[in-house]
């Protein structure tokens, strides 16, 4: 019995000794900070004392450092994990962390760790607007087109994270505003700030007016709305006239004279389109100060089709008489198309490849290369690529 109530003594003392251990060590995590210098140099560790012109501080990696408060540009308090290595410099799971090349993860900024991004088309600015809600703004150097950006974490538990995202777009000074879309996503994200996977899928969707075919016509266009051909003998509606005059004379019964004020009258088109939006995405630490980033979204839209209604004209024009020197009518039977867009489909898939890397020159200052391209897949028109450099610098403010 005796040895017993000893044993016992001896493991509430031990639980007192751990639990009075672990309180410390608590206390001493809650007082740890991040400093960074005017340098750039960055480090991580308890001030011990600060008399004013220096401070004391303790590393984990390098010990007891004085350093002059004049060579600080500023002192923050960590509140997460971060790693360390040998040169008491890290890896800061900081402002960053959030991105990747384009997308995002499901990570929030952090408070007070807004950011900007710069790219060479234009700049973006993001920032917190409380724990788990992110407020942005990307636009190009000419504010046309500009997008507002959305971002709300909804769940976080250990290396699992899921938010939703939003980015509402207009095309602003260009075309008078009167085209707008928008990109609507959610995230899952595994890992933590410094190494982790992305897996997103969403909705994007652009909407035209329908009084202004001019601005992006190419993207817009479905089809001709008539269908011939003056010179192509396999066509499924050629006209055996190779006058010009007779084109014109054709073309101008269809209202189609004027190639430059018709384009309404020539082509059919699609006043909003819409496209389902997969991505997966990651980023993983390389050396001291440098990232790997993969980044990657796949656009897959469906594109309407046109079908044909055989028409027929009698067509009368002038035409020029080599022998007489004189013009002469000549009468012309033209058959032709006349086109509906079509309930049916063809599918339209972008591939878009950012693989990237990052290199963080301070807690507060990186930029990224990125070697990216896109490849289309029309199933009318088969396949297209192409590649497309970028480059751009992140600051923390």
């Amino acid at each position: 019995m005796k040895n017993t109530i000893t044993f016992l003594i001896l493991v509430l003392f031990a639980f007192q000794v751990s639990a009075q251990t672990s309180t410390e060590n608590e206390e001493k995590n809650e007082n740890l900070v991040l400093i960074i210098k005017n340098s750039g140099g960055e480090y991580i560790g308890e001030i011990v004392s600060d008399d004013g012109r220096e401070i004391l501080l303790i590393t984990k990696t390098i010990g007891k450092i004085y350093i002059n408060k004049s060579e600080i540009s500023s002192i923050s308090k960590v509140d997460e994990n971060v790693k360390s290595n040998k040169n008491g410099e890290f890896r800061a799971s900081g402002p960053f962390t959030t991105r990747y090349y384009f997308t995002n993860n499901a990570l929030p900024i952090k408070k007070n760790e807004n950011y900007a991004l710069v790219h060479i088309y234009g700049p973006e600015v993001h920032f917190s607007v409380g724990n788990k809600t992110s407020l942005g703004v990307m636009a190009s150097w000419i504010a046309s087109p500009i997008g507002l950006v959305l971002k709300q974490q909804i769940f976080s538990k250990n290396k699992l994270h899921v938010s939703v995202g939003s980015i509402l777009g207009s095309s602003g000074y260009i075309n008078q505003g009167q085209t707008y879309g928008g990109l609507h996503w959610g995230t899952i994200t595994i890992g933590d700030r410094t190494s982790n996977i992305s897996f997103s899928a969403g909705l994007a969707h652009i909407n035209w007016p329908t009084n202004n075919t001019d601005f992006m016509s190419g993207a817009r266009e479905i089809g001709d709305k008539y269908s011939y051909s003056f010179y192509d003998q396999d066509h499924p509606y050629p006209i055996a006239e190779d006058d010009w005059n007779a084109q014109m004379a054709f073309e101008d019964s269809l209202g189609l004279y004027n190639w430059n004020s018709n384009f309404n009258d020539r082509y059919l088109y699609r006043n909003q389109q819409l496209a389902t939006v997969i991505g997966v995405s990651g980023i993983a630490p390389i050396g001291k100060k440098a990232s790997f980033i993969f980044d990657s979204m796949i656009f897959i839209a469906n594109k309407a089709k046109v079908n044909y209604t055989s028409k027929e004209k009698e067509i009368t024009y002038e035409r020029y008489n080599n022998a007489t020197g004189n013009t002469q009518l000549t009468n012309f039977t033209a058959v032709y198309g006349e086109g509906v867009i079509s309930p049916e489909t063809s599918r339209n898939i972008t591939f878009i490849l950012m693989p990237a890397m990052r290199f963080n020159q301070s807690y507060e200052k990186a930029f990224q290369v990125a070697l990216a391209g896109f490849i289309n897949y029309d199933e009318i028109n088969g396949l297209n690529s192409a590649p497309v450099p970028m480059i751009s610098w992140l600051r923390k403010f």
